[in-house]
């Protein structure tokens, strides 16, 4: 039986009914900002009833305001799409999806970028002539792996200094525990004694509030631009740096998946395939 015409929401009720559904699915903050932001700008520009979308009408979209984008962006934007789609035809908002699978363009799996021993020193040296919780920031991720949003959420109370570990939560609201360097712990046994009592937080701006990720990108992209690293220089480059490392020295994969807090192994596996790599560049260069 339909539904009669005044009882079908409009597409902002829908989309505030998905969004909500990722809010419980416990996606993290960046997630639901990147696909509020698509979603939006994509119900801006029609004023057809969802439940009238058409495959023809979702692609010319993708065709007008993609045009100019990356082929990763469009791809992007075609999984939130997918992702939006099916969650009306499940809660039936629609009948079938209008997305077609050979919509997505078929992309190469890129390689983590990490950075060489003498660059990460490089940086270390540059870090040491900035202020403490400079410093800290950059020792902490890369000798824990954490991601950005993990680290800037850390609380004191998340911290032993000398068990070297921090609780971190992760993706999902997952907690884990990670660990960090002897020499991030003597820096970071200084910048505690600093900190303000009545905050909470670790890494905190100029304002005592807890660093914001664009504040922290900004320190580390500074950083690599001072000591003149080639390419850009952020968290997720530590991170990489930090998961190659401990395959290069050795270290099973599924140890490391557990330090990044990767959900499955074969997340952790491209490491695997960037040392590959590595190894046929050294045999082609001594070996021809």
């Amino acid at each position: 039986m339909e539904r009669e015409p005044e009882n079908i929401p409009t597409n902002h009720e829908i989309l505030r009914d998905f969004m909500l559904h990722m809010q419980l699915a416990n996606r993290s903050e960046n997630t639901l900002e990147t696909y509020s932001r698509l979603l939006n700008r994509f119900l801006y520009h029609t004023s057809i009833p969802i439940h009238e979308m058409t495959s023809d009408y979702v692609w010319e979209w993708l065709k007008e305001h993609g045009r100019d984008k990356k082929e990763t962006t469009v791809a992007t934007w075609i999984s939130i799409l997918s992702s939006f789609f099916t969650f009306c035809d499940n809660e039936g908002y629609i009948e079938g999806i209008p997305m077609k699978s050979r919509w997505r363009p078929r992309l190469p799996k890129p390689l983590p970028r990490y950075i060489g021993k003498e660059e990460l020193a490089i940086i270390k040296i540059q870090s040491e002539a900035g202020n403490l919780r400079n410093q800290v920031l950059f020792e902490f991720l890369s000798s824990s792996g954490c991601r950005i949003t993990e680290a800037l959420m850390l609380d004191k109370n998340d911290i032993n200094v000398e068990e070297r570990t921090a609780r971190v939560k992760g993706k999902g609201s997952k907690l884990r525990t990670v660990h960090f360097s002897h020499r991030c712990a003597i820096l970071l046994e200084e910048h505690l004694k600093r900190l303000p009592e009545m905050s909470d937080g670790i890494f905190l701006n100029q304002h005592k509030r807890k660093l914001t990720r664009q504040g922290a990108h900004k320190i580390l992209r500074e950083m690599g631009e001072t000591a003149q690293l080639v390419g850009a220089f952020g968290p997720h480059r530590l991170r990489h740096t930090f998961a190659t490392s401990l395959l290069a020295k050795g270290a099973e994969l599924s140890f490391i998946s557990e330090e990044l807090g990767h959900s499955q192994l074969s997340t952790t596996r491209v490491y695997a395939r960037l040392l590959d790599e590595k190894l046929v560049t050294m045999y082609r260069k001594y070996m021809g």
